[in-house]
């Protein structure tokens, strides 16, 4: 009769509560690296919309509004940029500046903001949704400098508000930036949802280029989901700006497919950023990602839909 031999069971258990100990220890210190640094990612973007509502003030006395969002975009990249350590390589920034224009990007997560610091031109201004204009601090800042926001639930107050924003655009020649995809993808490779019209339709209507900038996917660096705060370089590559002379509204859904399919594929050639220690990640792709022209049109809403 074969005899068990339990001699070894010991150095096994041990060495499975070993891994299990350094797996939990793994976890817990990357959840007090995320937490940490995501309070003072907090707090610096509480200071600088501080700043940013007596910098409005001023600049508006003094007649220079119009800079009130790029002084504090600037101020909350340089923070962050030091307190965190991180980088954003622009390819091609001098086209940020030919204004007037709708700037559009790809939307990420709350790193956007951060990116928003580095990209946004002077005269520039964002929409934003309605519910943020009631958030302490960050809400008093963006009104206070200008922000168009706008109610989602409300078709023809964010049209009046829409064209409030081409209004105010063409007379200063400045620039309006706007997510087309409408919401955070947070998604971990690079990919775009579909695009929604509104941005397309109130460049048709000015008869104003559209500069689009495709950014690396942020997931490697921030995400909510992952636990991810890491140290390390955001890419973004500014597009050839698109030009609307002489287009109509029925050139919206072709325009807007266009430019989704441009920004698509630049957005995967982009791939994903790099994080500092760590080898430069092979582009990852969300597998089929480009939509029917169909598909595309029909699953993108517009908020400034031409009236029948």
């Amino acid at each position: 009769m074969a005899v068990c031999d339990t001699s070894s069971f010991p150095y096994i258990a041990s060495a499975v509560l070993g891994f299990m100990i350094m797996s939990f220890t793994g976890r817990l210190g990357k959840a007090i690296k995320f937490y940490t640094k995501g309070i003072l990612a907090l707090n610096i973007m509480i200071f600088s919309a501080t700043y940013g509502v007596f910098c409005s003030i001023v600049l508006s006395i003094c007649g220079k509004r119009d800079y009130s969002q790029y002084s504090v975009a600037r101020l909350y990249y340089t923070l962050l940029s030091f307190f965190l350590r991180l980088r954003i390589e622009v390819d091609r920034p001098e086209l940020l500046s030919k204004l007037p224009a709708v700037l559009i990007s790809n939307h990420q997560s709350e790193m956007d903001v951060y990116i928003l610091g580095k990209v946004f031109p002077p005269k520039c201004v964002v929409t934003a949704k309605k519910s943020l204009k009631y958030v302490p601090f960050l809400g008093w800042f963006m009104s206070a400098s200008g922000t168009f926001f706008l109610d989602r639930a409300n078709r023809k107050e964010a049209l009046t508000t829409l064209n409030k924003a081409l209004t105010d655009l063409k007379k200063r020649q400045g620039g309006i930036f706007m997510f087309p995809e409408g919401t955070r993808s947070n998604s971990p490779t690079p990919t775009l949802l579909p695009f929604k019209k509104g941005a397309f339709h109130l460049a048709v209507q000015g008869q104003i280029p559209i500069v689009p900038l495709v950014v690396s996917n942020t997931s490697n660096i921030y995400s909510l989901k992952l636990q991810n705060f890491n140290t390390g370089t955001i890419k973004i590559k500014v597009l050839d700006p698109i030009p609307t002379s002489g287009l109509t509204k029925d050139d919206v859904p072709d325009l807007c497919l266009k430019t989704e399919e441009l920004m698509r594929k630049a957005v995967v050639d982009l791939g994903m950023s790099e994080v500092a220690g760590e080898p430069k990640q092979k582009n990852k792709t969300a597998g089929n990602l480009p939509l029917s022209e169909e598909e595309t049109i029909n699953e993108s809403t517009s908020l400034l839909e031409a009236q029948k």
